[in-house]
């Protein structure tokens, strides 16, 4: 299932990290947060071992559902062995997050960049060594 096919999404891998963002700057349109959400849900549903940063830096207003739908996709990326993290709430989603305990569940960092490079942190930390690429001399 390719991702980026319905246009509302779009996505880059970095570093091994896919990371996904909203095509479309200041969403407001519960509908369309809601049907994207389906849509990344679909595609969490069809691989697994992914490392995934979901920026929501463009998304103004999150409603009850859009928070379910959210939780809904942490589960089955959990269950395909996925790690997904969250990037770029708003000040009002934040708090959201905070009333709601959310915050507790989700890993949220402030910019795509700081959450890629969680990743590269975590692995340091469960002493998984990143090899050299290809060709690059040893010191």
């Amino acid at each position: 299932m390719e991702l980026t096919k319905e246009g509302l999404l779009s996505s880059q891998v970095i570093d091994g990290v896919v990371v996904i963002g909203f095509n479309r700057g200041r969403i407001r349109d519960e509908r369309e947060i809601l049907k994207t959400l389906e849509s990344l849900g679909r595609f969490v549903e069809a691989k697994s071992g992914l490392k995934i940063v979901l920026d929501l830096s463009s998304v103004e207003y999150l409603s009850s559902a859009g928070l379910g739908h959210l939780v809904g996709l942490l589960k089955k990326a959990r269950s395909r062995e996925s790690v997904l993290k969250l990037c770029g709430l708003r000040d009002p989603i934040h708090e959201l997050f905070e009333v709601m305990r959310l915050d507790k569940i989700f890993e949220i960092h402030g910019t795509a960049k700081d959450a890629t490079d969680s990743f590269k942190g975590a692995a340091r930390a469960a002493g998984v060594s990143s090899a050299p690429a290809p060709g690059t001399p040893k010191a």
